[in-house]
């Protein structure tokens, strides 16, 4: 669970998980189906890194992707990851972390958008909801944006 990890340590800056460490120790011949994505135990694992991170409000860090060569989907990995909620990769070779920073340094306009989120829940008065651009935009979106804005000054991006 990630109770045991939510303020254990002033020093606990990430957690990740291992998938080709946790195969061997369940005795897994493969992490992965056919079609390359991972089987439901390692997908647990995963999710569970996730949870138990933001639970301890520290980075949340992907697993490796062994196949080295294979940037495609290699790229592809990260920006699901990412999706998801992690905030890093693990990279086994130095050719994976131009990849890796691509996919997880917020853009420009991920920026703009997410400053203008604040910048709209402030100049509201921090109401439970703000329209822009036409949406609704509530909490949860400025919990998003304050995230990712986040993300950007430890990138060294300004809003």
């Amino acid at each position: 669970t990630a109770a045991p990890y939510a303020g254990a340590s002033a020093r606990l800056a990430g957690l990740t998980w291992g998938a080709e460490d946790l195969s061997a120790a369940i005795g897994a011949r493969a992490a992965r189906d056919a079609s390359g994505r991972y089987t439901d135990v390692f997908r647990l694992a995963r999710a569970m890194t996730i949870l138990a991170a933001s639970a301890a409000e520290v980075a949340a860090i992907d697993t490796v992707f062994p196949d080295f060569r294979d940037m495609e989907a290699f790229g592809a990995e990260c920006r699901e990851a990412e999706r998801d909620g992690f905030t890093g990769k693990m990279a086994i070779h130095p050719a994976q972390v131009p990849v890796i920073n691509a996919a997880f340094t917020p853009s420009a306009e991920a920026v703009r958008h997410s400053q203008a989120i604040v910048d709209a829940f402030a100049a509201a008065g921090n109401p439970g909801v703000v329209g822009i651009d036409g949406k609704m935009v509530d909490r949860p979106h400025l919990r998003l944006a304050e995230r990712l804005l986040a993300r950007a000054r430890a990138a060294g991006i300004s809003a």
